[in-house]
């Protein structure tokens, strides 16, 4: 048997959890484009032709129009609802947490490969911790009751101390798991 600890541990649960994008699409804000909008009108009145100023300018406009035409698409779409730089309410959700991820309902589609700011509640450690991951995937929730989405976010590096109390979470409810496990096979002895 290997002697290297585990790096992955899975559970099914409930949490209080909360998120908003801190980058991509769902991050655009009015500051954003009013900075490229500066930027680019002082670029443009320093402009001469065939200066490295030309493409910066060049550049700075062609994302400015791809954040506005983004922004214009979800805007009109009302399943995104109001997300720019707003967490999306907290609320008790299923998940399935591991050390590397977690997956959870959300009644809001989330951006594949967006960056987002995820606020969970450990009550079994009795804190709130807040974590960086990106979204894996966000695909349409296969409960017909319960319309939304599940999304897969992959947790940032460099977070040991809220993995560790993510661990300690993990670890916990396994514990409580197979206490209750225990105690069912102790009354269903006790019952023959």
């Amino acid at each position: 048997m290997s002697k290297k600890p585990r790096d992955f541990y899975h559970i099914q649960d409930r949490l209080c959890l909360g998120w908003r994008y801190t980058s991509g699409i769902g991050a655009l804000s009015s500051q954003g484009i009013a900075a490229l909008t500066q930027r680019i009108d002082l670029l443009s009145d320093e402009i001469e032709l065939d200066t490295p100023n030309l493409t910066e300018l060049i550049d700075l406009m062609a994302q400015k129009i791809s954040l506005l035409e983004k922004a214009l698409d979800y805007q009109n779409d009302d399943r995104l609802l109001n997300v720019v730089e707003e967490r999306i309410s907290v609320e008790e959700v299923e998940v399935s947490l591991s050390s590397s991820g977690m997956g959870f309902f959300s009644e809001v589609i989330a951006e594949e490969d967006a960056h987002v700011e995820i606020d969970l509640a450990l009550e079994t450690m009795g804190l709130n911790i807040r974590m960086g991951a990106t979204v894996l995937e966000s695909r349409l929730s296969a409960d017909s009751e319960k319309p939304g989405y599940w999304i897969r976010v992959r947790f940032d590096r460099n977070q040991d101390q809220e993995v560790d109390h993510l661990l300690a979470h993990v670890t916990q409810r396994q514990i409580e798991k197979l206490q209750r496990k225990s105690d069912n096979k102790s009354n269903e002895q006790a019952l023959a």
